[in-house]
């Protein structure tokens, strides 16, 4: 009697035949043992929440197993992986078949208490359309809160570095542009003093010539483009006319002429000249010459004191050209 109860309950051990979307989630887990749960849902063709609920039903009733993901050797969390259990069946019929069954051993009424029974099987009613129990608290987390502080502490790392070797990079750049713009000018710089030498050279052989040729016109005209070739070279050289300190001769920058100090009061003059039937202060003239008010005014006082101008009103001063007449 013993015998037929064994034979019986055995096939009803072996069998787990899940509905609906969990059964394409057990023959997922099936074709890919030991996958991740993304693995299955994509096999399966659902959901990842789908497969996370049918991977739990399986974990609760014995014919599915969790396995740990663990870490990389850099820290970085591993994905869990999960496989089905075999089954009775399956155990059975990949184990040995023994020539000789001992009788007595069927007869034996003992059953292995940890032998899943149909009463472990959760109950077609309580299931829902997915074929799994439906119980909310056996769904294992995909993620815990853990794992995200940590990824995002990972991720905050990872930027900090990100951006250190990103400015490097930059300045890296930047430097090897500032040196090619550095190398491009003083090249340009050495091309455009070349040439400007050696038409200074041309002129100053045939400056030479046409002195020892007694030729006055020939040597002003040379002597004229030597100058001008000199002005060429100190331009291309950027740098200005030696300026004489004691005993020593320096060369200064181009930025020199710039600031070089220039006669004001012929140029206060040419203005009011160019507009004899206008009266200016000295705020106007100073606009228009880019000089100091304080200068041009003292300008202005110089030319009336030479005759040169005349003051035709007060508060403010304004000036204008001396007539002939008048003068």
């Amino acid at each position: 009697m013993a015998t037929n109860m064994i034979a019986e309950s055995a096939p009803t051990q072996a069998e787990f035949c899940p509905e609906g979307t969990a059964a394409k989630v057990w023959e997922a887990l099936h074709a890919n043992p030991a996958a991740s749960i993304t693995t299955i849902a994509e096999a399966a063709g659902v959901s990842r929440p789908t497969a996370t609920k049918a991977l739990a039903g399986f974990a609760e009733a014995g014919r599915a197993v969790r396995t740990p993901g663990g870490r990389t050797d850099k820290g970085r969390a591993l994905p869990d992986t999960w496989a089905s259990v075999p089954s009775v069946t399956q155990a059975n019929a990949d184990a040995p078949v023994s020539p000789e069954i001992n009788a007595e051993a069927l007869d034996t009424p003992d059953v292995p208490t940890d032998t899943p029974t149909t009463s472990d099987v959760p109950d077609a009613a309580a299931q829902d359309d997915s074929g799994v129990p439906d119980d909310t608290s056996a769904t294992t987390p995909a993620m815990s809160i853990q794992d995200a502080m940590r990824i995002l502490e990972q991720e905050a790392d990872r930027r900090a570095i990100a951006e250190v070797e990103l400015a490097r990079a930059q300045a890296e750049e930047e430097a090897r542009r500032q040196q090619a713009a550095e190398a491009l000018a003083k090249a340009r710089m050495i091309e455009d003093s070349r040439r400007a030498l050696t038409d200074l050279l041309n002129a100053v052989t045939t400056t030479y010539a046409a002195l020892l040729a007694d030729d006055e016109t020939a040597f002003t005209t040379g002597l004229e483009a030597i100058y001008a070739g000199t002005t060429d070279v100190r331009k291309a050289a950027r740098i200005t006319q030696a300026k004489t300190n004691g005993s020593t001769a320096t060369w200064g920058s181009s930025r020199g002429d710039r600031n070089a100090p220039r006669p004001l009061r012929p140029d206060v003059l040419t203005h009011l000249i160019k507009h004899p039937d206008l009266a200016f202060t000295a705020n106007e003239i100073a606009k228009v010459l880019k000089r100091s008010s304080g200068a041009v005014a003292n300008a202005l006082d110089t030319l009336a004191k030479n005759g040169e101008a005349e003051l035709v009103s007060e508060r403010p001063n304004r000036f204008r050209v001396a007539k002939p007449e008048d003068a």
